[in-house]
């Protein structure tokens, strides 16, 4: 009888080989997978550090209708980082969140951890109320933000 057939050690050989082939394919694809996951995580960790970082209260708002317009702030840094001296911009929304008046203002100093700082800034041409509620929001170097509402005396 004349058969034609793989011998067993060629065969044992095929499967040692496809065994590793497809060992190799598996850790490369979980390597990737890994790499990808890994890299994702440490970016939202590096963005929710910086958050946590930087915070700020608002601690007293005072719009006054009667003296132009005059919105008197006090503010503390309740982050962990210093919040670097520069320009503050103060935006004023009515009870419909349309913006009223963009102010801008400097913070002439850092504002240190736990600081309590105040700013007054007159919004001539604001044309607030008295008795009208409006949206503050306070935007300091680095984009740290703070919002509150006030309402017009």
């Amino acid at each position: 009888m004349n058969r034609k057939a793989i011998t067993p050690v060629i065969a044992v050989v095929l499967l040692l080989m496809m065994t590793v082939a497809a060992a190799g394919a598996a850790f490369f694809w979980m390597t990737t997978i890994q790499s990808r996951i890994q890299g994702q995580i440490g970016t939202q960790v590096g963005t929710t550090t910086t958050q946590t970082g930087t915070s700020l209260n608002m601690i007293s708002l005072i719009c006054d209708a009667n003296t132009d317009d005059t919105i008197n702030i006090t503010m503390q840094n309740t982050g962990t980082s210093t919040i670097e001296a520069g320009t503050i911009a103060v935006t004023v929304t009515d009870e419909q969140d349309r913006v009223l008046k963009v102010a801008t203002t400097e913070l002439d100093n850092n504002f240190d951890q736990n600081q309590i700082t105040s700013i007054s800034l007159v919004i001539s041409g604001g044309g607030m109320v008295q008795n009208s509620t409006y949206g503050i929001k306070v935007t300091l170097p680095g984009g740290i933000e703070g919002t509150s509402n006030c309402i017009a005396q």
